[in-house]
């Protein structure tokens, strides 16, 4: 990638990669104020840049400013090196019928992405694990993966794909009611960046 985006409330200014850590938390203190809560790393995927996420992270907490990692949780070997600095996180379980991997792959990434969710609940990470569903998920993937998440600390949040695969409203309430009758705290949040066309 020749160039990156720095993007906060609305606003777009581009820089050529590779940026700097020092650069970044040049930006980060222009652009925090009273009223922010969090540095939020996103991606692409964090976890394929560890040690500049990870740098980030602690020179944020340093400053005192609270980090909100947002990641599909493919490796829970780098995801647990940045724990020590990471406040929020929001953790992609990615279900079979999300996706083309093999069945393979497709159970060894949900493997490393619960194992993530598990750790940052352990370590006193404020965890969300966010489940994309579709037109295609059915009823038992959330009745199979419910009990997974039955006893970690953590938001679970049915997130309704955008477009073609975006599931029908009665398909998304039998989804959420799958859900609910094995976990507390599940909630239904839309891709609200793509109703608002930012991104």
């Amino acid at each position: 990638m020749k160039s990156c985006e720095v993007i906060a409330s609305g606003l777009r200014r581009r820089a050529e990669n590779p940026v700097t850590v020092a650069w970044t938390m040049v930006e980060v203190r222009a652009l925090w104020g009273r009223g922010t809560h969090s540095v939020s790393i996103t991606g692409g995927e964090p976890l394929c840049q560890p040690e500049f996420v990870e740098a980030l992270a602690r020179a944020c907490a340093a400053e005192g400013m609270a980090v909100y990692l947002e990641t599909n949780g493919f490796s829970r070997r780098r995801f647990s090196k940045m724990i020590p600095w990471i406040d929020y996180a929001s953790i992609d379980i990615k279900l079979p019928s999300a996706g083309p991997s093999s069945r393979r792959g497709s159970t060894d990434l949900v493997e490393n992405e619960l194992a993530c969710i598990e750790e940052a609940s352990q370590r006193g990470v404020f965890t969300i694990a966010k489940v994309v569903v579709l037109a295609s998920t059915s009823r038992e993937e959330i009745e199979r993966l419910s009990p997974r998440l039955a006893g970690v600390e953590a938001t679970v949040v049915l997130q309704p794909a955008h477009g073609w695969g975006r599931p029908s409203p009665e398909k998304l309430t039998d989804l959420f009611e799958a859900a609910s009758e094995r976990l507390c705290n599940v909630v239904v949040i839309p891709q609200a960046h793509k109703t608002m066309g930012v991104l």
